[in-house]
């Protein structure tokens, strides 16, 4: 059985890189002409642009493309009869499922290092092309500057230079509802731990009086590091699970809405899942199928299905935000409803 477990994974695995490669190459083909066709950007230009979309694309086809690829390779063999085969030496249905999702277990690996690893300097470098550099994308709030919230203290920075230094900097302190102190500083850094501002004015709010002070420096204890501002400015789709844990906890902290954060990285976890159910669901399709049709109706029925899952996915994952679904539940609960189908197809097969 590790031999017929190694041929099946093996299988899997080659045809669904195929289908992600073909994918993937349609997708580069496809954004190179409208870039091109746009007259924005030169030949060379948008080429680059579009080879640097071309992990988060495959990140995002990865499901789609397993459930292609496992039912192409599956498929084959069963056209070839060696499933019929494996049938009469006494493997079951269900062990030519995990042997196949063996080799999904290899390609959902590779989907997390893609989420992980690739993706996300890929997108930093094409906002780079873009001419958006880290102080342009800091620029968050509606007023072109940056905002930030750390406990009760609200910070403003005018003119953000990196995550790590800061100029033009307004820093509101409340106690009770009510502004104690405002600070001002020419620049703030983030120096040894903590953040240094200088050239500062400090105007303090008090009962009977109004103090104001200024000094060359100060710190401030303040717990908002860069690379939460970082993941500020950032797409939550393209951020690794550690920034994402990161910025939940600071939101969460700070009593800030982290639904679409949470929801990022569920589906983050889910992304590896879902390509894991995804061959599952081919396994019953693969035999239903052999008995009455060929590869062109597999393909048909498989593309189907890879599009009502992509529809659930995404209308369950927006109603959630929408309706305060917990994230949890609206990231995974498709992938669940999807392996429990497969697997009952499955156990049906005779």
């Amino acid at each position: 059985m590790i031999v017929l477990t190694r041929y099946l994974a093996w299988t899997v695995v080659t045809a669904s890189l195929v289908a992600l490669a073909a994918i993937v190459a349609l997708n580069f083909v496809f954004s190179l002409v409208d870039s091109v066709a746009a007259g924005d950007r030169d030949t060379g230009e948008a080429a680059l642009q579009a080879i640097l979309a071309m992990p988060g694309q495959a990140y995002e086809a990865f499901p789609f493309a397993t459930l292609i690829g496992s039912l192409t390779g599956l498929g084959g063999l069963a056209a070839r009869h060696e499933l019929t085969v494996m049938r009469a030496a006494g493997v079951s249905v269900l062990q030519v499922a995990f042997a196949a999702m063996a080799g999904g277990l290899l390609l959902a690996l590779i989907a997390t290092a893609m989420g992980e690893w690739v993706v996300p300097p890929a997108e930093d470098r094409a906002a780079a092309m873009r001419g958006l550099t880290e102080a342009d994308r800091l620029r968050s709030g509606p007023d072109g500057a940056l905002w930030a919230r750390d406990g009760r203290d609200f910070l403003r920075v005018e003119r953000p230079r990196s995550s790590a230094h800061l100029e033009e900097v307004v820093l509101y302190r409340f106690a009770d509802g009510e502004l104690v102190e405002r600070v001002e500083a020419e620049a703030m850094h983030y120096i040894g731990g903590a953040w240094e501002l200088r050239e500062v004015g400090t105007t303090r709010f008090g009962a009977a009086a109004v103090e104001t002070e200024r000094v060359a420096a100060r710190e401030w204890a303040g717990e908002i590091r860069p690379e939460v501002l970082e993941v500020v400015v950032a797409d939550p789709e393209a951020l690794p699970l550690v920034q994402l844990a990161t910025y939940i906890r600071y939101l969460e902290r700070n009593e800030l809405e982290s639904d679409r954060y949470r929801l990022a990285f569920w589906v983050k976890i889910a992304t590896p899942l879902a390509t894991l159910t995804m061959i599952l669901v081919t396994v019953p399709l693969v035999f239903v199928s052999g008995r009455s049709g060929g590869a062109g109706q597999r393909i048909v029925i498989g593309v189907l299905v890879g599009i009502v899952f992509f529809l659930v996915n995404r209308a369950l994952g927006q109603a959630g935000v929408v309706y305060g679904l917990p994230p949890a539940l609206s990231a995974l609960l498709p992938v669940a409803l999807f392996f429990a189908l497969g697997l009952a197809g499955t156990l049906r097969v005779r």
